[in-house]
């Protein structure tokens, strides 16, 4: 489980931590200690990413990478993003935050 440090645009304090794992290892942690909820973040060019909120843990969990296990995973389709996030953990809320995404 890698960290990487980034800027919140609200507070220049503290820096926010994204702490992202591999699949095998969110769902490990899905089961030990519960998922509150999955998060479906829209990026720019067309592109998601999956973050958990785990039951006691103050930060999101982000899906990462296989090569790069500090980068969170970008997905192409909502849908198989959505796939996967079901797939690691059966969470009772699921929110889809389309306010990254770029207007048309």
């Amino acid at each position: 489980m890698n960290e990487t440090a980034i800027r919140d645009s609200t507070t220049s304090a503290d820096p926010q931590m994204i702490v992202c794992a591999r699949y095998d290892v969110l769902r490990a942690l899905a089961e030990a200690s519960g998922v509150e909820q999955i998060t479906l973040w829209a990026i720019p060019n067309k592109k998601y990413q999956v973050s958990f909120r785990i039951r006691n843990q103050a930060q999101e969990w982000y899906l990462a990478t296989l090569r790069n296990k500090a980068t969170p995973r970008a997905f192409v389709n909502l849908g198989a993003a959505a796939h996967i996030a079901y797939g690691i953990a059966h969470a009772p809320i699921m929110i889809v935050n389309m306010s990254k995404a770029r207007q048309k």
